[in-house]
């Protein structure tokens, strides 16, 4: 063989086995509460087909469950993880971050019929706010001030509250800031989450939580924004129960036992694609 050829033949990358890949598989899980089959032919340099057959093996061992586009851990009820720790907003950001921006284009088509817009905090929010097609007649109101930060060059007005700032999620919290949005009424406002059970909503700190119920309780329409690792998951706080939102954005199909909780309680699911 000539240098030629042998510069432009391609690489052949050494096939990894198959209990090898199944063990990452499930390590993914228990990392991140879920995966993509796209993601796992990627990274492990095989194709669709043959992820297939690796998540259906695990799901007939009764190690995951199924779901379209992938899998997410297997629980018994709607509960399988419990996270009081709040990662920092960096890694929560670069975590999901796919289905995040996914997320998030839908939301910002969703909220553009919209004149008054409340936005929680969180690193999906934040990527709406990015996103947004607002006009001068737009009003935000938001208690974080990343989301404030990337709407201010934007012809829409914005608002934010007084009271105590977080660290780290830049969100402002206390009662002063509740008091404030306590006296509005938003259109529509679109809440991020860290965990969702068939019990309800759920998030890290209390503070925040404040502010989300009042999202809730003085808007018309709330919206949750939520990636598939964050089902069957609880955190410290509930935020509320299903009954009380209109409608879930995410990247893949809740296991049948939540959607089944969210049929139950009227909230419709929209897959982002």
């Amino acid at each position: 063989m000539s240098r030629s050829e042998s510069e432009h033949k391609p690489v052949e990358r050494a096939k990894i086995p198959a209990q090898v890949r199944l063990a990452a598989i499930l390590e993914r899980l228990r990392a991140g509460g879920s995966v993509t089959v796209t993601e796992i032919a990627r990274d492990f340099h095989v194709s669709d087909m043959t992820v297939r057959r690796d998540l259906s093996e695990l799901e007939r061992e009764g190690l995951l469950e199924r779901v379209h586009g992938g899998a997410v851990l297997l629980s018994e009820g709607p509960l399988s993880v419990i996270d009081d720790v709040e990662p920092r907003f960096g890694a929560r950001a670069v975590h999901m971050s796919a289905a995040k921006t996914a997320i998030a284009r839908e939301a910002a088509r969703l909220v553009a019929g919209y004149r008054t817009v409340a936005m929680d905090v969180g690193t999906t929010t934040h990527a709406v706010a990015q996103m947004m097609e607002v006009t001068s007649r737009s009003r935000i109101f938001t208690n974080s001030l990343r989301v404030a930060e990337a709407l201010s060059p934007t012809q829409a007005e914005v608002y934010v509250p007084g009271g105590r700032v977080r660290p780290d999620e830049m969100s402002i919290t206390g009662p002063q800031a509740v008091e404030y949005f306590e006296k509005l009424h938003f259109d529509v406002a679109l809440l991020g989450i860290s965990g969702l059970t068939g019990e309800g909503l759920f998030d890290y700190s209390m503070e925040d939580s404040e502010l989300k119920r009042v999202y809730v309780a003085r808007s018309a329409t709330r919206v949750v924004l939520c990636d598939s690792s964050k089902f069957r998951r609880m955190s410290l706080t509930k935020v509320c129960d299903l009954s009380d939102v209109q409608l879930l954005i995410t990247d893949a199909a809740p296991p049948a036992d939540l959607a089944q909780a969210l049929e139950r309680a009227g909230v419709e699911i929209r897959i982002a694609p």
